[in-house]
């Protein structure tokens, strides 16, 4: 019987891992007009391909080495002079109306039009990746993803694209990182429906208010999924079983993640948080107080996180990788 179990745990892990999505070229490794103004991340696009003021603007979107060996974007916020503004270090995975005018420009999705725009139909749990930052004095920068469905889909926001938003998940860049430094956050959901595609952009500054010379170095983006398996939709107030489940992800609004040895915690858990972790059969294997990042040395598997705030509790449940 545990032996059946098992394979039926495992078969549905495997199939589970050939449905998740990620987002093309995430770690920019192919690079397409090399050489040229218009040299940009296969799938990605800036200022040099947009739809407006192309032939004016500057380069704000460069080829730099990598996190492992390869290769990284480097986006820089450039000043290049009267009459025209400060250009945000920026790219997207749609395109880029560009304006005079900072308050009028924006990223959006062309459904009609392949190459301005990404299918897309999961629902991921979170966004990770890797960054080095050297804002200027105030500036910050940001990645932003909307999931969506139908044609209408832009950044920043307006009424119609709105209404088509499925979720979204954001994370600022606030701090000089001169090393590697991992980010994740979550998606944010406001409806049961799957997604028709993602709009995904990317930028050293901070939209219209972007400070001259800024730079974000980002690499190796990565869509976190965590499988729903059989028993989490238990209620979490029903711990007769450490397998019962888990509440809703979204609604802990809050990061955990695990892969390659380590445990990843939302710095938004606090500073007076504690975790456990329990393995299938219940036993505890690691507890201790919740950092950015916890070594977790034990077998590849599936584990249930338990964490203890401030103001409340909560269990995630997490196929976690080595």
């Amino acid at each position: 019987m545990k032996q059946s179990i098992f394979i039926f745990i495992t078969s549905l892990l495997a199939t589970y891992s050939f449905t998740q999505q990620q987002l093309q070229n995430p770690g920019f490794e192919d690079w397409e007009n090399l050489g040229t103004a218009t040299a940009e991340p296969t799938n990605w696009s800036s200022l040099k391909t947009g739809d407006a003021l192309a032939s004016a603007a500057p380069e704000v979107l460069s080829q730099v080495s990598g996190r492992n060996g390869g290769f990284a974007a480097q986006l820089k916020v450039i000043d290049f002079g009267f009459p025209f503004p400060t250009a945000n270090g920026i790219m997207t995975n749609g395109r880029i109306h560009a304006d005079l005018d900072p308050e009028n420009g924006y990223v959006y999705t062309i459904a009609s039009d392949q190459k301005w725009h990404t299918s897309f139909t999961s629902r991921p749990d979170s966004i990770a990746g890797w960054y080095k930052y050297a804002p200027q004095s105030g500036d910050q920068g940001k990645i932003e993803i909307i999931l969506h469905t139908g044609p209408n889909a832009r950044l920043p926001r307006t009424a119609g694209a709105t209404a088509n938003e499925i979720g979204n998940a954001r994370f600022d860049f606030t701090t000089t990182q001169t090393d590697w430094t991992r980010f994740s956050t979550p998606f944010r959901y406001y409806t049961q429906d799957a997604p028709e595609y993602v709009l995904t952009t990317i930028t050293a500054g901070d939209s219209t208010l972007s400070e001259n010379d800024t730079k974000l170095i980002i690499d190796d983006l990565e869509l976190i999924y965590n499988p729903t398996l059989p028993g989490d939709t238990i209620p979490p107030s029903d711990t007769s079983d450490p397998s019962a489940g888990l509440p809703n992800y979204n609604l802990n609004n809050v990061s955990i993640n695990g892969s390659h040895g380590y445990l990843y915690f939302d710095q938004a858990l606090g500073t007076n948080s504690r975790y456990s972790v329990a393995d299938l059969t219940g036993k505890i294997v690691q507890a201790g107080n919740t950092q950015s990042k916890v070594l977790f040395r034990h077998e590849e598997g599936i584990y249930f996180i338990y964490v203890t705030t401030e103001n409340n509790s909560f269990r995630r449940k997490l196929y976690i990788t080595q």
